[in-house]
């Protein structure tokens, strides 16, 4: 072969070995192999065991032609048959004499077809549809042989996966392996490529319908023409779907309604099993009757509650397992029954002395047992419950021996993964339990709890800080009142968000910075802008309410703003109201939030309340019942002192929040 040819032959087998279906087979066969010599369609196929040639892979041909061509017999007289029967190529084959693929397609120049050979067998045929005038050299014939010889050894590789798939020697084992009535069908289409029936090819020696048709009377039919009660139970339109997707079918048992040999329509119950092999679809149904149904039933049932039984005959030695019993054991249904004698070679070591009181309750005290074993099946363990039972003989003799077998290894695994959780949920609670105290104690240091109410210039002061009562939350909540001096008393209530160890010490941050930045005497918003811009700039995912005020006793005035905060309640004769004072956002949520500066006007014997969310949130009632409830409890005790007004509050609001701290604030002016 002259050095561009055998160049050229590389060149295409590199391209065949990059092939992925039959279809992309034929495209690079006819484009990257032939199509310089002017080839231009391409059609290949598998030899099935009866001579019949399938369709592999096409290439630029209609696709309702390579649909009514997919199974060719092996007796008509079409070029690739001869090609496969005589073992020689047919290089001008004409279309008057010999049927042809390409000229069914009205490709109007000539049509080669070349057996496909590896290691010497013949595997299937390829026709090639040239340009018109295309004439062929010896030193071209013995190149296209050549590439064809490297085609037959990839389309031998890809068989499996392309339309070839029904004629491969284990797909006929696998159907007559089937228990239940099966068939391989392939598509018919039209000329748009649409599937519009299933042709059926193959089918085991279990398959019939109801008019009573031979296996070899259904080969070789149109499903939509034999039986078109399948489009009106929807059937059809599942295979197509299990054609297109590849997502497998299981349908049933349901009604459906078929035609007996006389044309009467006969209702039965159908269970229809599909899925996709290669380029066709292999289905399995099952008519269903009162036996049958009551067969099924018990097989499912084993099937759910993985059981299996066994009946051993003592007198005979004859042993009878179910289908399941072989699941549950990892043994082939071919091998037969284990014999009892080798059960034990499956239990642990550490089990034995149980499966031998199995033994002995059954064959020496004749009595029913019922234990659980672990036996090795390959690499794995199973935990099976054994429940067995002796049939004994008129003198009270053993003679046979019941057993169900139940694989109860899933509910041993997940008793299992419950322990473990368990104690991993105790690790849990252990950690939450001892950063909650650590963060409690945190607090205690940080926010220092007065035993009873304080004075301060012109002021009668109390505070109660409640935490949650979840265990698994400490929060933020914070107060300061402190004289700063004779002339000025500063006052704060904050809440940072969050809970545990990090909220802690956020509030210990921000209680230290809004404490020292109030010694400069700017007023209180100032102050929260101040302490606007710390949030911002040191801890981005932090946010926090604060109310901030800055009293004078010797004019009675309360300098006082907030940030996100519940606005302070006034008590004064008599009333309780809440202050409509000016209102802000969190801080940490704007770079420079809009704060304003209020001035309140204080009379002798005024009360004052601040308060954290904790005290008026629940999430069994609304926000606003919330207000409504501590304006209530406030005013409900007009003369009581600042630290009997808290208790009264947090009585009546519901003591402490299940969910959330509580920090209380209350000054009375003197």
């Amino acid at each position: 072969m002259p050095a561009p040819l055998a160049a050229a032959r590389h060149l295409a087998a590199a391209a065949f070995a990059e092939a992925r279906t039959g279809d992309e087979l034929a495209r690079r066969l006819a484009e990257e192999a032939l199509g310089w010599l002017g080839a231009e369609a391409a059609l290949l196929t598998c030899l099935e065991p009866d001579g019949a040639l399938r369709v592999a892979g096409a290439h630029d041909l209609p696709p309702h032609v390579v649909s009514e061509w997919a199974r060719i017999p092996p007796h008509g007289n079409v070029g690739l048959v001869r090609a496969v029967r005589g073992g020689v190529p047919l290089w001008a084959a004409d279309p008057a004499l010999i049927a042809l693929v390409g000229a069914a397609a009205h490709l109007p120049g000539p049509h080669s077809c070349l057996p496909l050979s590896v290691g010497g067998r013949v595997v299937g045929a390829a026709e090639v549809a040239w340009t018109p005038g295309t004439a062929l050299d010896d030193g071209a014939r013995r190149y296209v042989r050549s590439v064809l010889a490297a085609c037959a050894r990839r389309l031998a590789e890809l068989a499996p996966q392309s339309g070839a798939a029904a004629a491969a020697p284990w797909l006929r084992a696998v159907l007559d392996a089937i228990q239940t009535p099966s068939a391989l069908m392939s598509p018919v289409r039209d000329g748009s490529g649409r599937v519009v029936d299933f042709q059926v090819d193959a089918v085991n020696s279990e398959a019939t319908d109801l008019p009573g048709r031979r296996p070899a009377e259904i080969v070789g039919s149109r499903l939509l023409e034999t039986y078109p009660g399948l489009a009106v139970a929807g059937l059809f339109a599942d295979y197509v779907r299990v054609l297109e997707s590849g997502v497998p079918l299981r349908v049933g048992p349901r009604p459906y309604t078929a035609l007996n040999g006389g044309g009467r329509r006969v209702p039965t119950t159908l269970t229809v099993r599909a899925c996709r092999v290669g380029g066709g679809v292999l289905a399995s149904w099952q008519f269903h009757g009162d036996s049958t149904d009551l067969v099924g039933q018990l097989a499912q049932a084993q099937r759910l509650g993985n059981l299996g039984w066994s009946r051993w005959d003592l007198t005979t030695g004859e042993v009878t397992w179910s289908d399941q019993l072989y699941t549950i054991f990892g043994r082939s249904r071919t091998a037969g029954p284990l014999p009892p004698a080798r059960l034990a070679e499956y239990v642990v070591p550490e089990d034995l002395p149980r499966a031998e009181h199995l033994m002995r309750t059954l064959l020496g005290r004749r009595e029913p047992a019922d234990v659980e074993l672990r036996v090795r099946v390959g690499a794995d363990v199973r935990h099976l419950r054994v429940m067995a039972e002796p049939l004994l003989d008129p003198l009270g003799g053993p003679v046979a021996l019941h057993t169900v077998f139940q694989d109860v290894s899933q509910r041993r695994r997940s008793d299992e993964m419950l322990a473990a959780t368990r104690q991993q949920l105790q690790r849990e609670r252990q950690r939450i339990a001892e950063e909650r105290h650590i963060a409690v104690e945190l607090q205690r240091a940080i926010l220092p709890l007065p035993r009873g109410p304080r004075t301060l210039p012109g002021l009668r002061v109390a505070v109660r800080y409640l935490p949650a009562q979840s265990q698994t939350r400490v929060g933020g909540d914070w107060y300061e009142a402190t004289a700063l001096s004779d002339e000025e008393v500063f006052l704060a209530v904050g809440d940072v968000s969050g809970h545990g160890l990090a909220a802690a010490a956020a509030m210990a941050r921000l209680r230290n910075a809004l404490s020292g930045l109030a010694c400069t005497g700017a007023p209180p918003d100032e102050l929260l802008t101040w302490l606007n811009r710390l949030v911002m700039h040191r801890r981005r995912s932090l946010t926090a309410s604060v109310i901030a005020g800055r009293f004078r006793p010797e004019t009675r005035e309360l300098e006082w703003a907030r940030a996100g905060h519940p606005p302070p309640v006034l008590l004064r004769g008599g009333n309780a109201e809440l202050l409509d004072g000016p209102d802000g956002v969190l801080l940490g949520a704007l770079e420079d939030p809009p704060l304003e500066l209020a001035t309140l006007k204080l009379e002798r014997g005024d009360l004052l309340l601040f308060y954290t969310d904790g005290l008026v949130e629940r999430r069994d009632r609304d926000l606003s019942e919330g207000f409504a409830l501590l304006r209530d409890a406030v005013a409900e005790r007009p003369d009581a002192g600042p630290d009997e007004l808290i208790e009264h509050v947090l009585t009546a609001l519901g003591a402490a929040n299940p969910n959330d701290d509580t920090c209380v604030l209350a000054m009375r002016v003197t």
